[in-house]
């Protein structure tokens, strides 16, 4: 390939701890802000012939969900997860800086890349909305391996390349009454790798998944 092939770059848990528990409390406490520096305003502008609370409570809503958007869109920003990829036609390369020395771990497409792929549907509304779908892969690749997933609606997970690879994740406790010793032990792999996922994986934007997926069906064999 090329050295000029272009590079995508992803972020990684842009949507991290800090970022979570700073929107809600800057977007609440500017909403505050926002509802007495109006009143103040209103008064003035119209003295006792309208009551500033008629015009500015109905319009808390709005700001409060205006200023989250905005203040979400630039806590991503200037508070970046510490872990991030580069998506090439060569590799993916993953860096990892949450500890004094970086991880690099990189994924060449060149050699052989074992790959295993699951989905779930999300049944509680937590951040992801109910009915949700994880799309999670595992990269393995000799010793250096990586786990990438995102939350996508299950009309867009089911258009996504390559879809028919994600084995579905059952239950546990549907796993132990199967039968099926093939299918048995493909689900207690997928099960370790899930609770790897939970643990530690990568979390990116549905835009960088889909387009790591199909880099995928260009580079990896057998991905279709």
């Amino acid at each position: 390939m090329s050295t000029t092939d272009p590079v995508r770059l992803i972020r990684i848990d842009s949507n991290h701890f800090a970022v979570r528990f700073l929107v809600p409390v800057l977007a609440v406490a500017a909403t505050v802000f926002a509802h007495f520096f109006g009143m103040r305003v209103l008064d003035a502008l119209f003295g006792d012939s309208v009551d500033p609370g008629c015009v500015m409570l109905p319009s808390d809503f709005l700001i409060l969900i205006g200023l989250a958007y905005v203040i979400e869109y630039g806590l991503k920003r200037l508070l970046p997860g510490r872990r991030s990829a580069e998506l090439s036609e060569r590799a993916l390369v993953l860096v990892d800086s949450r500890r004094k020395h970086p991880n690099v771990t990189e994924i060449a497409w060149d050699s052989i890349v074992n790959v295993m792929a699951w989905r779930f549907q999300v049944q509680r509304r937590t951040r992801v909305p109910k009915g949700w779908f994880c799309l999670a892969v595992h990269l393995l690749q000799d010793e250096r391996d990586v786990i990438l997933y995102t939350f996508m609606p299950q009309a867009d997970a089911e258009a996504v390349p390559g879809y028919g690879n994600f084995v579905r994740l059952r239950p546990r406790k549907e796993t132990r009454s199967n039968t099926d010793l093939h299918a048995v032990a493909e689900q207690r792999r997928l099960l370790k790798l899930e609770d790897a996922r939970w643990d530690d994986g990568a979390e990116i934007g549905s835009d960088d998944f889909i387009a790591l997926l199909t880099v995928m069906q260009r580079r990896v064999p057998g991905w279709m």
